[in-house]
């Protein structure tokens, strides 16, 4: 997965730009964007399966299992509230996308990749400290 993201992310920076366009806009922009819903989509299913199992095979353990799952749905939620649904104001756009589910979505998708960026930064660095330490 990792690397068809680093080459999605190359055809979005080096294929081109679309001829005609009002601004500078990316040939593979929706063929990124396409995936980057697949990958959510692939995280939300697991992020359910994987406690799901866990229940099914411990079910004592499941706890820390469901507070993850609880975790996420939390981070979730603050980073829905945090999404703008503002129309954007696009001279020559006339395409369906810019209403405010999709500007909703698309926030909500790009707040959590922030927290969870942010958080997987934060706990290796506080590991490593920790570690220094023992």
């Amino acid at each position: 997965m990792l690397g068809l993201t680093v080459i999605f992310v190359a055809m979005f920076y080096f294929g081109g730009e679309v001829p005609n366009a009002a601004y500078t806009t990316p040939v593979y922009t929706d063929s990124l964007i396409q995936w980057a819903k697949a990958l959510f989509i692939i995280t939300v299913g697991l992020s359910i399966l994987f406690p799901v199992l866990q229940i099914v095979s411990d079910p004592k353990g499941a706890i820390l299992g469901l507070a993850g799952l609880a975790g996420l749905g939390l981070i979730i939620l603050v980073a829905y509230s945090l999404s703008d649904g503002t129309l954007l104001n696009l001279p020559g756009y006339t395409g369906e996308d810019n209403n405010v589910g999709a500007l909703k979505f698309a926030d909500t998708i790009l707040y959590t990749m922030y927290i969870l960026g942010v958080g997987a930064i934060v706990s290796i660095v506080v590991t490593e400290t920790l570690r220094k330490f023992r």
